[in-house]
């Protein structure tokens, strides 16, 4: 997978010249120091601007060419989304020894002003920016005399950085309830990190009742956090730390040789802080004027589309997926940068009020681009991770408020769990997670199953399994051998599952037909079936008949298939099932077949 990755460069020329990701494109502003009343305060925005001028000398250099093109345009900046394969180099020494002695003279600062939001914001930020994230801890926790909202989004900031995301959204929720009401309202509404759809249905809002915003609001949060396994939303608070940065830069110095604007504004709420830097030539290549800012290389698009916000229940897989190809906004958590889709099987058993739901997980194998690079990824090393075990988890959140219901796995390889729940509409989310790995898996989407009446025949969804010789008349003795994937190998054997409920009132003939048919065809068949000039061709079909069960209840099926002339392909199972005066109930399940051994 080449994803997309973010590059900041602003450049020192009244044109561009060469490089991948984003470029400002206008002529550079001269960057000076204001004159404020205190000579402390004084002295540590000069140190600030020093640090930020002279580091750039240790920057690595890139000799990568702009060739113009771009794929969006944000004030200043042309921005695109795949840079190839950088990757962050450390950072040099001479910097951190730079650093170490502006926050020096940051510390001695404070000391005499405390009160200024400004120097503790700047010590802080510089503390998280070299790694000593527990100092930074105790200092935002110390804070004498500043803002009391501005400390709180501090300490939001810090905590989020050291993973505490549960105690990091109270710090952001006393900050939001301390600050001003204009500030407020722009710092929680993410509109810029959504798509248009997104954008549009938040605009609807402004009006709203204040109960309406809060409740749209924690829809969005809960449907962009990246996994329900871990504890807090880190997308919220990833969110709410992006505006504490932006906050805290946009009255000091930059790497860019321009000053801070809203399009730095809009950079950084939308796909976060640069985490890396570069040099590269100018256009006669005399001088390493261009520097270039690198945002996360594993960042993924979290956020809801506008149409999911709207009905969660409705929302596909599709739409609930960690996108790369056309991002709006970028995220990498830090426990788990490599997010990828979790071909799980997922079905419901509908029984009356209540529903049963089972899931398989896996963790997907990595096919992303880093994966093939020999250099190190220091993203994805174990760190404070190292021996955490591997976890799983089902997750059903109500779409209409409720508390969420949950069941969790520490089995290190695959597995099936499942659920019961009230019949109603869902999120549902099924995840595996390596801690050591820092990878995960995921297959989020909504689902809406209504309660039944209790003589009203319903078939489940159907779930493909392992082959098996005795007769199995309990889903739950069947949830072991669910397949991890709906996906057989050429002649390969397996089973089809389902359930009926709603029978057994009356005595009554029960009709199954099940075929299995070949979906993914070419362009001209595609076109023949749209135009009703072909017919999709049924690989396999099978119709026969059962007596109805003697009591109510819901019973379990399983058929056993050997079908061994499936070519590789993409194909859909449909189950029919018809009863005297009834309508007919129908079941699909999608599988692939591949040739893979």
């Amino acid at each position: 997978m080449n994803g997309p990755q973010i590059v900041i460069a602003a450049l020192a020329l009244s044109a561009p010249i060469g490089i991948h990701g984003q470029v400002a494109t206008g002529p550079p502003d001269s960057v000076s120091v204001a004159a404020y009343s205190s000579d402390a305060v004084r002295r540590a925005r000069a140190a600030q601007a020093r640090f930020e001028r002279d580091r750039v000398r240790h920057f690595p250099v890139t000799l990568e060419s702009f060739d113009g093109s771009c794929d969006e345009h944000v004030g200043r900046f042309c921005s695109w989304y795949d840079e190839g394969d950088w990757y962050p180099e450390p950072e040099s020494a001479e910097i951190g020894v730079l650093r170490n002695r502006l926050l020096d003279t940051l510390a001695s600062v404070q000391r005499e002003v405390p009160e200024n939001g400004w120097v503790l914001g700047q010590r802080i930020w510089y503390l998280v920016e070299g790694g000593r994230v527990d100092e930074a801890l105790g200092i935002s926790q110390d804070c004498n005399g500043a803002d009391p909202w501005w400390c709180a989004a501090l300490q939001g900031f810090v905590l989020h950085n050291l993973g505490r995301y549960g105690e990091s959204s109270a710090g952001f929720r006393r900050a939001l309830r301390l600050m001003d009401v204009e500030r407020a309202r722009l710092w929680r509404s993410p509109r810029r990190a959504m798509d248009r759809e997104g954008r549009e249905f938040l605009d609807d809002l402004r009006n709203a009742a204040p109960d309406s915003i809060d409740a749209i609001l924690d829809r969005l949060w809960v449907l962009a956090d990246p996994l329900y396994l871990v504890g807090g939303n880190d997308r919220e608070t990833e969110h709410y730390s992006r505006w504490t940065v932006a906050t805290l830069k946009e009255d000091s110095r930059q790497p860019y040789p321009i000053r801070w604007g809203l399009d730095m504004q809009e950079l950084t709420i939308r796909h976060g802080w640069e985490i890396a830097w570069e040099r590269s030539p100018n256009g006669s290549f005399s001088a390493l004027d261009n520097v270039v800012g690198h945002k996360h290389p594993e960042g993924r698009d979290f956020m809801p589309p506008g149409l999911a916000l709207r009905d969660p229940s409705a929302a596909t897989r599709a739409d609930l997926e960690a996108d790369r190809s056309s991002p709006r906004s970028l995220y990498a958590p830090a426990y788990a940068p490599v997010v990828l889709p979790m071909d799980a099987q997922v079905a419901v058993f509908p029984r009356g009020e209540q529903m049963v739901v089972v899931a398989t997980y896996f963790l997907p194998e990595d096919t992303t681009r880093f994966a093939r690079l020999g250099h190190a990824a220091p993203w994805r090393a174990p760190g404070d991770q190292a021996g955490m075990s591997d976890v799983a988890g089902i997750f059903l959140v109500p779409v209409r408020g409720g508390q969420t219901r949950s069941v969790t796995s520490s089995r290190r390889d695959l597995g099936a769990l499942m659920i019961q729940v009230p019949s109603g509409e869902y999120v549902v989310s099924a995840e595996a997670w390596s801690p050591e790995r820092r990878r995960a898996g995921r297959a989020r989407f909504g689902i809406a199953r209504r309660a039944v009446p209790e003589d009203v025949a319903v078939l489940s969804d159907l779930v493909l399994l392992s082959p098996h010789t005795t007769d199995l008349t309990e889903l739950e003795a069947a949830v072991p051998l669910l397949l991890a994937r709906p996906e057989i190998r050429t002649g390969e054997d397996f089973a089809v599952g389902w359930e009926v409920s709603g029978l057994g009132f009356r005595s009554e003939t029960l009709e199954f037909q099940l075929s299995v048919a070949r979906t993914g065809r070419g362009v001209l068949g595609r076109i023949g079936d749209f135009l009703h000039f072909t017919r999709r061709p049924i690989a396999w079909e099978l119709t026969w008949q059962e007596t109805g069960p003697p009591d109510p209840g819901h019973a379990f099926h399983l058929l056993n298939l050997s079908v061994p002339d499936l070519k590789p392909g993409e194909y859909r199972i449909e189950l029919v099932l018809r009863t005297p005066g009834r309508t007919p109930a129908r079941a699909l399940r999608s599988f692939r077949v591949t040739d893979v051994r």
